[in-house]
């Protein structure tokens, strides 16, 4: 009976299982026949395949990822919406409906992209930075085209001070100073970082750069010690990543000419104001009312023959210089890699050719023209070993090849061809003299006993020069994971070594000036000056510098729920080897520790411990430490009412130390300055009859207690963000306090009879503010656009210096910006009245006329001398930089627009930009507003912009440094307007993946307050000036 109701039992259970089966399967029927398999790529806006984008069905767990190609297929229902997200772009939602095939383009987030900022020695999300860091992209850089990155740098970063003082090819001669200068010792420059070893930086090919990182506050920079004292900037090239290959090809096509032209008079105007000239210092004519009247008609072209060349009217400049130089640069470039291996490669060849005319070329391409070429190759290789172990190889090749005339042309701080155009006149002898008929025709070049080194023929006959630079960059890394030690623990080792060759060799030949005395009678008198030879080679110069550095880490990073903790130790050496000069070493001990607590409140510690060579032992070693605390504001719940127009608020502030031991004199590096110098002295010694003998003396004598040159840097500032990222922006406030300045003494006694060196002996302050605004909007679907701005303050101030205790006040630098100006004040034009003031000061400097400068007597001894210069203006360096970046894109169309500007600033520019008839030379057109003896002294007084003029030396009373001939160097400038014009995917589509075409102008407007004089940014006018460009170009991709 049991067995029958368990059998009933169980075949019951049976039907009811197979009937609720059956019915689970019915009503999931419908539910099957609704699901599709889509498929699909994705990429972003220039066409590149995507890898690794999140594809989520939103509100399920359903989900995939794209592969290598971009691809993607995932199984949903119709109707269902589809997210995608990828780091740095935008978070994208579709809906399916009845597609089965989906092409998405993603949109990059320019917000997200700045979510990485490279620091010392690694990277940092930027809601967790703590130190004062600003870093700008390959896409700002690329906005500039230049031939170097220092030129794209101009105006885009808060708190670098840029300036570019010449435009020679190869040459741009940049300074930077990251918020203004602090120290009397060194060139105030910051320390360079590519790809974390010290390199130079300014002939990288832009397109090979992924960011540039300006790091300012002690918290940032003190892990790099003695260093990164006047701040450092970080390079990080570009590097592979996992996708299939991308090709790019980057050609720009620029011509250049000067920002300013040359303002000298021709003869007629010139000799009437030499006459002029000669007539106020007493001295006799050099030339009659006749003469000036045939240099009127030679002006007018109204001479010939004979008469032209004993009354030239050569404008020097004109006859010397091109009226633009091309300059072209193309970059190509490979980017990729599979899971194991990435791959970064790229080729460049710049060509910039020079503004001197070809007056003579060879049959071996050298030429009177200055050139400049630059081959280089970069390749950055990762390679994964294993899980754990990331093998890096980063190799970069560059031959530089100079060619020019021979003459003074190797650097950009002076030209011997500028300062001959500045030098010779135009009204006293042509070119060349071509005399004789036929057969018999002669060209002789023209010239005199005071000018023998006539340019033209120089560049013609004076022979050439070729210089190459060949550097090799090689650096190994390997990075090695060790979670199983402990998660989150890994350890780095680099090794860089890098090589540069520097090569130059000299072909001269003399040749000769001729002077026409006189022509009687068919014939010609000339006296000749040197004498034509053939060209020969003249011998070269070679140098070697080897670079080796090394350094080993130990990194950990982890986060403990709310709490996250970064860790990095660091050891580093690096030994520099300039030919047979003793190698230049460092070593260092690096520390840092960050800890994060629930996204709101952040603190981090650094440390580097250096050694230098300079300092003895017992003093050799610094330590330089720092503290920064950071407060996410709007993470706070507190502050949960303000999410939907406060996207960020944090507050930052730091305290670091950092140390400096750079010391020059005169730019020369001096080094070991605990021990004496001893020198060679020739014909010094008498010994009995055996005559004068040569020996060594002490030149310079030790300082067994100098130190480490210390600055104090405070640091406060606030990020914030508002409207969902419509404005974001950063302001800091800075104050900096060096100690222990190193500075040579000024209180010892010149009868001592040798130099001392260095001691701690300064005091200075920096103080300043930045801000920087960003705002971009995109109104409806094809119309975007964005501004920024940013300003930068920066005024330094010396405390103390080892002066004097009985110096005047008024001579003292202690309460004056390091490098203020030092002259004599000026008051005015002198008048009669003056003259015939009894107790009006002397002047030492020479004879003083009515309509010379009046200069203020600042120790009324009665005598204007050197005991009254005092400070005057500003300094060389501007205490305001400030920029504003414009730019809207449409339907393609792009046009951005950025102007730079800088404030409180005085600039002396040399005597030939300045002053008449220097060294006997030449006359610019500010010289016409001159005071005229020919007008009353009222008249005089109410329009001369310059004083009375006199001829070369005769005019030491006024060409002096003074407050007169300082000129105010702020200026504004439209740095860079570009349009441009990117084609739409379906057009190209067919043969490449993005193609853009840009016009590009830099430095095309300047607004200043000199008057045509020179550019602003210039030394002045013995060197290669400035240029303003037009680039036109084009980036394709494939």
């Amino acid at each position: 009976m049991k067995n029958k109701m368990y059998n009933k039992r169980t075949a019951v259970g049976r039907v009811a299982r197979s009937l609720l089966l059956l019915f689970f399967v019915a009503a999931s029927f419908p539910l099957f026949s609704q699901m599709q398999r889509v498929t699909g790529t994705v990429q972003d806006s220039r066409g590149e395949a995507l890898i690794g984008v999140s594809i989520l069905e939103k509100g399920t767990t359903n989900g995939t990822v794209t592969d290598i190609d971009g691809k993607f297929n995932i199984d949903v229902p119709d109707g269902a919406t589809l997210v995608f997200s990828y780091v740095g772009f935008q978070e994208h939602e579709l809906t399916v409906d009845n597609q089965t095939t989906l092409r998405v383009v993603m949109e990059e987030d320019d917000r997200m992209l700045q979510e990485i900022v490279v620091v010392g020695y690694g990277q940092q999300k930027r809601e967790s930075l703590v130190g004062a860091i600003s870093q700008i992209s390959t896409e700002e850089l690329l906005k500039t085209p230049g031939g170097n990155v220092s030129q794209a740098l101009v105006g885009k970063l808060p708190g670098v001070i840029t300036s570019q003082t010449s435009g020679a090819p190869g040459q741009d001669d940049v300074q930077i100073y990251i918020r203004g200068r602090a120290s009397f010792a060194g060139d105030g420059q910051p320390l360079v970082l590519v790809d974390g070893v010290e390199r130079e930086f300014t002939q990288i090919a832009p397109d090979d750069i992924e960011s540039i990182s300006t790091l300012k506050d002690a918290s940032a920079t003190a892990v790099y010690g003695v260093r990164g004292a006047n701040g450092v900037l970080l390079i990080t090239t570009k590097r592979g990543r996992e996708q299939k290959p991308t090709v790019s090809f980057t050609a720009n096509f620029q011509n250049q000419w000067p920002t300013r032209e040359d303002t000298y008079l021709d003869s007629y105007r010139s000799v009437t104001l030499l006459e002029e000239a000669l007539k106020n210092d007493g001295l006799p004519s050099q030339y009659s009312a006749q003469d000036i009247d045939m240099y009127k008609q030679s002006v007018d072209g109204q001479l010939t023959g004979i008469d032209a060349m004993m009354y030239p009217n050569v404008d020097w400049y004109a006859q010397v210089l091109r009226n633009s130089a091309p300059a072209q640069r193309y970059n190509a470039n490979i980017q990729g890699g599979t899971k194991r291996l990435h791959y970064f490669t790229s080729a460049e060849y710049y060509n910039q050719q020079g503004l001197f005319k070809n007056f003579s070329t060879d049959q071996y391409g050298n030429e009177s023209n200055s050139s400049y070429r630059r081959y280089a190759f970069r390749a950055n290789l990762d390679f994964s070993v294993t899980k754990d172990l990331l093998t890096s190889l980063n190799f970069g090749t560059r031959f530089e090849d100079r060619r020019g005339p021979n003459s003074n042309e190797y650097g950009s701080n002076f030209s011997e061809v500028f300062y001959e155009l500045n030098h010779t006149p135009g009204w006293i002898f042509p070119i060349a003299y071509e005399i004789g008929e036929g057969d018999e025709k002669q060209k002789l070049y023209g010239g005199n006993s005071q000018n023998q080194n006539n340019i033209v023929a120089r560049l013609a006959e004076g022979g050439f020069y070729r210089q190459t630079n060949t550097i090799n960059e090689v650096s190994f890394i390997a990075d090695y994971k060790m979670d199983w030690l402990t998660e989150g623990l890994s350890a780095k080792g680099m090794a860089a070594f890098d090589y540069d060759s520097w090569y130059r060799r000299l072909f001269t030949a003399q040749f000769a000036v001729h002077e026409l005395l006189s022509y009687e009678n068919g014939e010609y008198n000339f006296a000749q000056y040197n004498q034509d030879t053939e060209l020969a080679y003249a011998g070269n110069n070679q140098t070697t510098t080897m670079k080796l550095y090394m350094e080993f880490a130990l990194n950990y990073a982890r986060r403990f729920g709310m709490h996250e903790v970064t860790g990095l130790l660091l050891y580093n050496q690096n030994d520099y080897r300039y030919q047979a000069d003793l190698p230049r070493r460092y070593q260092g001990l690096v520390g840092r520790a960050t800890y994060g607590y629930d996204d709101r409140y952040l603190a981090e510690v650094n440390f580097g411990y250096n050694g230098s060579e300079n300092f003895m032992q017992g003093r050799r070693f610094g330590f330089f430490p720092s503290l920064s605390l950071g407060w996410r504001i709007n993470n706070e719940s507190f502050m949960a009412d303000t999410q939907d127009w406060l996207s960020n608020l944090k507050v930052r502030l730091s305290y670091g130390e950092v140390g400096n031991d750079v010391y020059s004199v005169g730019g020369a590096l001096q080094r070991f300055l605990y021990v004496p110098v001893w020198s060679q002295i020739n014909n010094a010694y008498l010994f009995g009859q055996s005559g004068w003998q040569g020996g060594i003396f002490e030149s310079q004598y030790p300082n067994y207690h100098v130190t480490w040159e210390r600055a104090k840097k405070y640091n406060a500032g606030v990020d914030f963000g508002l409207l969902h990222g419509l404005l974001d922006g950063t302001i800091d406030f800075f104050h900096e306090h060096r100690n222990d300045s190193l500075n040579p003494y000024l209180t010892r006694p010149q009868w001592v009879g040798v130099n001392m060196a260095a001691a701690n002996l300064g005091k200075t302050k920096n103080s300043g503010f930045e801000i920087e605004l960003r705002h971009r909007n995109r109104v409806g679907k094809d119309f975007s656009y964005n501004v920024s701005f940013n300003f930068t303050h920066a005024k330094n101030e010396v405390i103390s210096m080892d002066e004097p205790e009985g110096k005047t006040a008024y001579r003292k630098s202690e309460g004056h910006p390091i490098n203020q100006y030092f002259g004599l004040e000026a008051e005015g034009f002198v008048t009669q009245a003056d003259l015939n003031n009894p107790d009006f000061p002397i002047s030492t400097f020479g004879n003083v006329q009515v309509g010379d400068l009046k200069y203020k007597d600042k120790n009324n001894d009665g005598f204007i001398d050197e005991r009254d210069v005092t400070f005057i203006g500003h300094s060389d360096i501007p205490e305001n930089v400030f920029a504003l970046n414009t730019g809207i894109d449409w339907k393609g169309f792009g046009l951005s627009v950025m102007f730079q500007g800088v404030s409180n600033v005085s600039r002396y520019y040399d005597a030939e930009t300045m002053y008449a008839f220097v060294n006997g030379g030449k006359v610019k057109e500010h010289h016409l507003n001159r005071w005229n003896p020919a007008l009353s002294e009222s008249e005089n007084l109410a329009s001369a912009k310059y004083p009375l003029l006199h001829y070369d030396d005769f005019g030491n009373h006024n060409q002096r440094t003074n407050s007169f001939f300082l000129q105010n160097g702020a200026f504004l400038r439209l740095k860079n307007i570009e349009v441009s014009y990117t084609f739409p995917r379906q057009w190209i589509d067919s043969w490449a993946s993005d193609l853009r075409l840009y016009v590009n102008a830099n430095n095309l407007i300047t607004w200043d307050h000199l008057d045509g004089l020179t550019d602003p940014e210039s030394n002045g006018s013995n060197r290669y000036p400035i240029m303003k460009s037009i680039n036109v170009g084009f980036n394709v991709k494939f």
